[in-house]
């Protein structure tokens, strides 16, 4: 081949391979194993994990009363201040809530035996499926090899468990509230360094912009509905007090806990008013008073006056807030249970201010287009 010939040859364009896109073939798998990687990893380090999700809403919660106190004195002395208060708040609902617990636990056979009378004519078509269940356990006892030993794992009793639970809360507690005091006290420093991460000089104001955003965004409405919430419990335990039931500052401090979950918590405070009211009162139309009061200030609360404060743009989607009481619940128990709205709110808050995440924040809105651009945003 002469030289003339392979200059040609090396000067005609070759045919482009056709390119395949995977991208989008392998990214939802992706995201698929990855969120279960995460939700594992929570789970597996739920001791690590929760005092450090506690402290960062603790530390949101308590962020505009820091920020207000640290123009009039130290920020170190600001943020002890805040969480001696919250060691104080959080002392004294534990010692007052010790001697209702405990004697309801002492009591818990008499309180059994007396719901169990009151609802005997309920009981009774359970009692027949329970009697002839246990007959055909029998009958399979009876017909099992008698050489084979039956053996019984026995649970931890009550009082076991409760301790156990107890001393795991008091050290989650205790780590989450030392964490909060730092993550307070050291608020500017951790803005300064989100912005020295950031290359460009847009992208320091833009990252400052966003975490400014979503800090004074989410710390605002977890105090807000923090102190609507005490408003509640307060309320409630007047109401029951008024009411003659039992345990009215046990009542009070519950429905504050109950009420940061949307529509569960209502149907927990309803449904227990109802049961300690036929332990209480002989007659039943006083034995559901209980409960149609905590349902109609649920409903007071959740459908007028929480809206009329926070306006629409916060409003959660219902099928969101269940999904996240479900999750967290699954994965921490009780204290997740507590946790999955405000989270839930700071996750929708962050997707909100960056525009990769926008479909997730229409998903999480519980308010309509329409409503959501006519909402100013929360400053």
């Amino acid at each position: 081949m002469s030289l003339a010939e392979e200059s040609a040859q090396s000067t005609t364009p070759k045919p482009e391979r056709p390119r395949v896109n995977v991208g989008a073939g392998v990214k939802v798998p992706l995201i698929i194993l990855s969120t279960i990687a995460v939700l594992g990893a929570l789970d597996y380090a739920q001791s690590l994990m929760l005092p450090i999700i506690l402290a960062f809403v603790l530390s949101l919660t308590l962020t505009p009363v820091n920020m207000w106190l640290q123009k009039r004195i130290w920020a170190g002395a600001s943020a002890l201040l805040l969480v001696a208060t919250l060691t104080l708040v959080v002392t004294a609902a534990a010692m007052t809530l010790s001697g209702p617990i405990g004697a309801w636990i002492d009591d818990a056979p008499r309180i059994g035996n007396m719901l169990r009378q009151r609802l005997a004519d309920i009981r009774e078509p359970v009692e027949a499926v329970t009697r002839a269940s246990k007959e055909v356990e029998e009958i399979t006892n009876a017909t099992s090899d008698p050489a084979v030993r039956e053996v019984v794992l026995r649970q931890p009793g009550l009082m076991n468990r409760a301790a156990t639970n107890i001393s795991s809360l008091a050290s989650t507690l205790v780590v989450a509230i030392a964490l909060t005091y730092f993550l307070l006290a050291t608020n500017r420093l951790i803005y300064e360094k989100i912005v020295h991460a950031a290359p460009k000089l847009s992208d320091k104001k833009r990252s400052l912009m966003i975490v400014n955003n979503i800090v004074t965004v989410v710390s605002k409405y977890l105090l807000t509905i923090t102190v609507i919430n005490a408003c509640f419990g307060l309320t409630i335990g007047t109401v029951m007090w008024l009411i003659g039931m039992p345990s009215p500052v046990l009542w009070g401090i519950a429905g504050f806990f109950l009420n940061y979950l949307p529509f569960v918590g209502s149907l927990i405070g309803t449904v227990t008013g109802i049961l300690i009211g036929l332990l209480t009162y002989q007659q039943i139309e006083w034995a559901i008073l209980p409960g149609i009061a905590y349902f109609g200030l649920t409903t007071l609360e959740g459908n007028f006056i929480t809206p009329h404060i926070l306006g629409h743009r916060l409003e959660l989607n219902p099928v969101a807030i269940l999904l996240s009481i479900a999750l967290w619940g699954f994965l921490w128990g009780v204290a997740g249970i507590i946790l999955a709205v405000p989270i839930l709110i700071i996750v929708k808050v962050i997707s909100d201010n960056i525009p990769e995440f926008s479909g997730l924040a229409d998903f999480l809105s519980g308010a309509t287009a329409t409503e959501r651009m006519q909402e100013e945003p929360v400053t």
